[in-house]
Parts: C-alpha cells; sequence; structure tokens
C-alpha cells in the first residue's frame, strides 16, 4: 500500500468514525477537508445521517467511495480520542496505516463507564430532572425508579437490532403504565411528569437541535433528513405513551396528583446530579467532568434570565449561548472538540420535551395545543442554535469539531 492509498484509507475510517459518534454534517465535512489538505488530498466530502460521499483526485480523475454509515451513538469519550489522533496524523506523529489500526482499536474497545455504571445513571438522571418539572418527592423516587428499570431494558434489547428499533416504543409504554399503575396506589403521584421525565433521555431532543443547525448552516439534505429521524422518535414515544396509559386505565384507576414543588436549593442538587448523569451517559473523559457541569450551570442560569427578558422560548438562547461560550473555551484549553461538553449541556435543555407534548395533544385531537407545543418547539430548537452560532462567532473554537 502507497503512502496516499494509507492516507485515503485513514481519511474515509476516520470519516466514518467522526459520523459514528453523532459529528454534525457540517463540522464532519470541515473536519475531514482540513486533515486532506494537511495530508496533500484533493477531496470533496458530503455527509448525510445515513451516508458519506468523498471523492479523491483531480476533478478528471476523481475516485469516488459511497459509505453507508448509521450514527447516533454517544460516546464522547472515544470521539476525543478520534481526534487527539487524526491530529497525530496530521503532524505525522504516527502514520496513516498506523493510524487505521488505532482507529479500528477505539472503536473496537469497550465503553469507558460499563453497563451497571450506565444504567444506574438513566435512574438518577429521571430522577433528578423531575425536579425541574416541579415534581416532589413522590415524583423522585418514582422517575427514578422507572429510570433505572428502562437502563436495565436499554441494556437488554439493543443487543439486537430488530428489538433495537423497537425500544423507544417499548420504553414509552413501559414508563407510562408503570407511572399510571402507581399513581392508582398513591394519591400523590402525577403520572405525566413522570414519565416526561423518565423518557427524557429517550427524547430526541439533540437530534432535533443538530438537524437545525445543519439546516442554519445550508447543509439542508442532511438536516432535513435528521429533523425526519427526531419526529419520528416523537411519534414512537407519543404513541407507546398512548397505548401504556390506555393499558393503565383499563386495570386501574389512574389518578392526576397536583405536584407539590421541592423547595429551591433542590434544582442546584438536582442541576448537578443530572450533569453527572449526562457526563457519564454519553461517555465523557473524566477530566471534561467540571467543564460539563459548568456548561450545563451555566446554561441554566442563562437560561432562566434569559427568559426573564425574552420569554420561555427565546430565553433559550442566552443559556445555549453561554454554554457554547464555555465549550468553546474549553476546546481551547483541553484541545479537544467542543461537542465534548456541548452535547450533553445541550441534552439537558431539552427541546424535544415540548414536541413530546405537541404530538401528545395532536393525538388526543387538541389540534390547536399540539399545533402550538409544536410551533414552540422548533423556536427553541431554534433558539439553541442561534446561541450556539453566535458563540461560535464571538469565541472560536479554533478546531473543526
Amino acid at each position: 500500500m502507497t503512502d496516499r492509498e494509507a492516507a485515503v484509507g485513514f481519511v474515509l475510517a476516520l470519516g466514518r468514525a467522526l459520523h459514528r459518534y453523532g459529528t454534525p454534517a457540517h463540522r464532519l465535512e470541515e473536519a475531514l477537508r482540513r486533515v486532506c489538505e494537511q495530508l496533500d488530498l484533493e477531496a470533496e466530502v458530503f455527509s448525510t445521517p445515513t451516508a458519506i460521499i468523498m471523492s479523491f483526485g483531480e476533478p478528471t480523475e476523481l475516485k469516488s467511495r459511497l459509505m453507508r454509515v448509521e450514527g447516533g451513538e454517544l460516546d464522547m469519550g472515544k470521539l476525543a480520542q478520534v481526534d487527539a489522533l487524526a491530529d497525530a496524523v496530521v503532524e505525522h506523529q504516527v502514520s496513516a496505516a498506523e493510524g487505521m489500526q488505532r482507529l479500528d482499536a477505539i472503536i473496537a474497545g469497550p465503553p469507558r463507564f460499563g453497563r451497571a455504571i450506565s444504567t444506574l445513571v438513566h435512574g438518577v438522571t429521571s430522577g433528578a430532572l423531575v425536579v425541574f418539572f416541579g415534581g416532589g418527592l413522590y415524583e423522585v423516587a418514582l422517575a427514578g425508579a422507572i429510570g433505572l428499570l428502562l437502563g436495565v431494558l436499554a441494556q437488554l434489547i439493543r443487543r439486537s437490532t430488530d428489538q433495537a428499533r423497537v425500544f423507544e416504543l417499548l420504553g414509552a409504554a413501559f414508563a407510562s403504565f408503570t407511572a399510571g399503575v402507581v399513581s392508582s396506589m398513591t394519591k400523590s403521584i402525577t403520572p405525566s411528569l413522570v414519565t416526561l421525565a423518565a423518557l427524557v433521555v429517550l427524547l430526541p431532543g439533540l437530534s432535533l437541535t443538530v438537524a437545525m443547525t445543519e439546516l442554519a448552516t445550508r447543509n439542508l439534505i442532511a438536516g432535513t433528513a435528521r429533523l425526519m429521524s427526531a419526529v419520528i422518535v416523537l411519534l414512537e414515544l407519543v404513541i407507546g405513551v398512548a397505548i401504556g396509559e390506555r393499558l393503565a386505565q383499563a386495570l386501574v384507576q389512574v389518578h392526576q396528583a397536583t405536584p407539590v414543588p421541592l423547595p429551591e436549593w433542590s434544582n442546584w442538587v438536582a442541576l448537578v446530579a443530572s450533569s453527572l448523569g449526562a457526563a457519564i451517559l454519553v461517555q465523557a473523559q473524566v477530566r471534561a467532568f467540571g467543564w460539563i457541569v459548568g456548561a450545563c450551570a451555566i446554561g441554566y442560569v442563562g437560561s432562566r434570565f434569559g427568559t426573564i427578558w425574552f420569554g420561555s422560548q427565546l430565553g433559550v438562547l442566552v443559556g445555549a449561548f453561554a454554554l457554547g461560550v464555555l465549550a468553546n473555551l474549553s476546546a481551547r484549553m483541553l484541545d479537544r472538540p467542543a461537542q465534548v461538553v456541548s452535547v450533553p449541556a445541550i441534552l439537558l435543555l431539552v427541546p424535544g420535551g415540548i414536541g413530546f407534548r405537541g404530538m401528545s395533544s395532536l393525538l388526543l385531537r387538541d389540534t390547536l395545543t399540539g399545533v402550538e407545543s409544536l410551533f414552540a418547539t422548533f423556536i427553541v430548537a431554534t433558539s439553541i442554535v442561534g446561541g450556539l452560532l453566535i458563540a461560535n462567532a464571538v469565541v472560536s473554537p479554533r478546531r473543526s469539531l
């Protein structure tokens, strides 16, 4: 294998790895183009959520490669390793051929946090997030228990591709059914809050935000495809919740209690718990935990002040801007992708939660409320994108990723 063939092979493998760990189209294409420039390769790159097309060589003798890919694996630790390896190859510290071998080793390596910790974190994150929705201690306990069981279900069902494709549907049905049944046993549970908090990890809020970012950066095909994928996941969750609710109502008398919010200080405890939970869920490196907690905190505070200034839908722009600036600063100081810090923080902004409520309203034939909620979802997602883009303009991460 010649040096040029090895370089081409490394770029192709790098593109597949970056796509695997959820890199948006505009960042992936820019990163691959810069790597190709450093390796003296002439290349054109086109990325979508399901395929990467790359052409190498002079315009009169192009050689193209179409790669069928599937993304969506949130592993920020491996993304940072892939990024570091790309830097090493570009700086000729590692040969392209050796780089391909190391890429294979990174992808095949075990996750940083094992199944037991990841499963436990599902419960902790769900229990913490219900605090932000105004739930009390009973809702926290039940949401944590359901989240824990969903984590177990995720570990079992995702071993099979066919079963993994119905995970959102089954998980939503299980969460709503369990919340409904437990509400009949105690009058202190609000099942709708518990269900939403337990399903936050499954909501496509991040996918929706990435889709709007791709559309805003004129990656129209990638953005449209990712947007429709997020809408389908929302529909699956809504249908699953509807099935679970109907089953619970057929068996017991579901009771909707009036939630009793916890004291204000509990929000900060929940923020730290959910931030650490999100960091573990995305398999971030331990050295990034402080940055992630800081980004989640500054995003939360910024969103609260932004809501006071601009309202609930546009206020999140302030939080997104604040966390985007901090993520870009971390990219400069750690010399690693800003995504490592921004992704878990964006997960907690959950624009998908509003979309879930909108889809539920449409299913119940409350068309006006449903349309208003869905419109609000896109406004919130666009506000997040706007805040992140402004943050990139104000404080550049000085990196492609």
